[in-house]
């Protein structure tokens, strides 16, 4: 949606220096999607038989493999940028700003861990739509308000304020229903895992 708002408000040039600069993304999510599907039914039966501890302890050890995965290729991609984006043509080096904010968002929204997942997994749908509603209308009336003036720029603004409205509202929310929390003693319960298997 951000892209046809680029292009629209901005121009087919900023729109296509944005869809460059942020088709990275799809490897953060394929990490994330993946982790949901091998945790979630974990989630679903510990959160329905009231186990908060080892609901807690699956969300923390799946976060701490979601930053071990993905902190890498975005610590990766916000280096390589401008020589990365210059690979499809010289304009597109101005796009580097753009690469730098998405990774830094990625990495934000990767701290959070799987949030979305785990509040619908305790059976949140509604609360949980209401969240996704709020991230498109933060993202919708920022790309509104600074794409043009800023194109590029202010659609990945704007595009970072959604996602970090829907990663952090129900962060939020998961710690003042169940007390859970991203990272934790699991976490390093998790790390002390990893470390005996590369051993």
């Amino acid at each position: 949606m951000d892209i046809v708002v680029v292009a629209v408000l901005a121009g087919p040039a900023p729109a296509a220096v944005y869809t460059a600069a942020t088709r990275f993304k799809v490897v953060g999510q394929l990490a994330n999607q993946g982790l949901a599907q091998a945790v979630q039914t974990g989630l679903v039966r510990a959160l329905a038989a009231g186990e908060r501890e080892r609901a807690g302890e699956l969300y923390q050890a799946a976060t701490v493999w979601l930053v071990l995965l993905t902190w890498p290729v975005w610590l990766a991609y916000a280096g390589l940028a401008p020589w990365m984006l210059r690979l499809f043509g010289p304009s597109y080096g101005s796009a580097v700003p753009v690469a730098l904010v998405l990774a830094g968002t990625m990495m934000v929204a990767t701290a959070c861990g799987m949030v979305d997942v785990v509040l619908t997994a305790a059976g949140h749908t509604g609360t949980s739509l209401l969240n996704l509603l709020a991230a498109v209308g933060c993202t919708v009336l920022l790309d509104l308000a600074l794409v043009p003036a800023h194109g590029a720029l202010g659609a990945v603004a704007g595009w970072s304020a959604g996602v970090l409205v829907k990663n952090l509202l129900p962060l939020w929310q998961l710690h003042r229903r169940y007390g859970l929390h991203p990272f934790g003693r699991h976490t390093r319960a998790a790390l002390r895992v990893r470390g005996w298997a590369a051993a």
